[in-house]
């Protein structure tokens, strides 16, 4: 299944899958890797919707990134420098909102079950951004737990996932 929505507010809560990617970019900048990424949009939902799984991406100009992560930026660092990525969960997206809706959040984000590929850092050509996605594929139809994913073992750049959720921690204080 695929899903291109403004918000992830749009998911019905009722609808729930083994796998949810989220495509993020920054506001589709015209660049190889976000191109060759949001190309293979098509693909990857066919692939998700055989395989207990959703792909999203965001529709035009959306926050969409903000609602998952943070509103201006990752433990300091800009989603424009950060961005594109895809970030791979098996936690349905209603979590998303409502720890963003609550005034006071406790607990971190479990990264047991989070993958986040920044494919700015370790993608030098668009073919790298299809072995990264044929590494996902194959962790999928495998129905491997998200922290034994081969691409989180192999991620060898990218960003530090301890600082990407250090952000949740500092709001909670």
């Amino acid at each position: 299944m695929g899903l291109k929505i403004h918000s992830i507010a749009e998911i019905p809560e009722n609808v729930s899958r083994s796998y949810y990617l989220y495509v993020l970019d920054y506001y589709n900048w015209d660049e190889p890797i976000g191109n060759t990424l949001r190309s293979n949009f098509d693909r990857m939902a066919e692939f998700a919707s055989k395989n207990d799984a959703v792909v999203i991406q965001p529709v035009g100009e959306s926050h969409f990134f903000s609602e998952l992560l943070s509103w201006e930026s990752l433990n300091g660092m800009k989603p424009e420098d950060i961005l594109p990525a895809i970030m791979i969960t098996s936690i349905h997206p209603q979590y998303f909102l409502e720890r963003d809706n609550q005034m006071t959040r406790s607990g971190s984000l479990p990264k047991d079950e989070i993958v986040f590929i920044q494919l700015k850092g370790i993608c030098n050509q668009p073919t790298d951004v299809l072995k990264i996605i044929e590494q996902i594929f194959t962790d999928i139809k495998e129905k491997k737990e998200i922290k034994n994913f081969q691409v989180k073992k192999e991620q060898k750049a990218g960003v530090d996932l301890k600082k990407v959720f250090s952000v949740f921690k500092r709001k909670n204080a």
